[in-house]
């Protein structure tokens, strides 16, 4: 193998799958197994009416662990709604993350993830393996098939340049996708 190839060649990360009727019910339990003292929970409205997020935040208040939710997400997550929710983990002095939803929720969550443990604004990471410390452990269920929960990659919406920006990263790779 000459180094050309060696170069190219990249490690993939794949989450550990919880899956079967209800597994969205364990999130506690796996909040737990992180050593939670407090979750925060993403999630958009939409998830929010469906009773979703409800199912989840039970699963997280059985297990005996406090959470915030943060539902403050729009379709195609912007870098101000990241930042948001990152000072709403700090401030709430949040360990764990679970995004409750479909692509958008994740992405900010992973975003979330990412400004918390690195502490720079989210679209200075654009770009592949840009993200130097790993984020908090990120718990995925999602209500569509976007496959964010299982992805490397992060899509937010910087309104300022009116660009969306990618972030690959092993670091985004959730530690349980349900």
């Amino acid at each position: 193998m000459n180094m050309q190839n060696e170069v190219e060649l990249r490690k993939f990360v794949a989450p550990e799958f919880i899956f079967g009727l209800g597994a969205r019910h364990l999130a506690g339990r796996y909040a737990k197994n992180f050593g939670a003292r407090k979750v925060l929970v993403v999630t958009d409205p939409g998830i929010i009416a469906a009773g979703w997020a409800e199912q989840v935040t039970a699963s997280i208040e059985d297990a005996g662990i406090p959470y915030t939710v943060f539902a403050e997400v729009s379709p195609n997550p912007r870098a101000e709604e990241v930042m948001a929710g990152a000072e709403v983990y700090q401030s709430d002095r949040c360990n764990v993350i679970v995004a409750v939803g479909g692509g958008s929720p994740m992405d900010c969550a992973k975003g979330i993830g990412i400004v918390s443990s690195n502490k720079r604004y989210i679209v200075e990471f654009e770009g592949v393996d840009h993200v130097p410390v790993p984020c908090p452990p990120l718990i995925c269920i999602p209500t569509t098939s976007s496959s964010a929960d299982v992805s490397q990659f992060a899509i937010i919406t910087d309104m300022q340049q009116m660009v969306k920006i990618a972030i690959v990263s092993k670091a985004l790779v959730s530690d349980i996708a349900s």
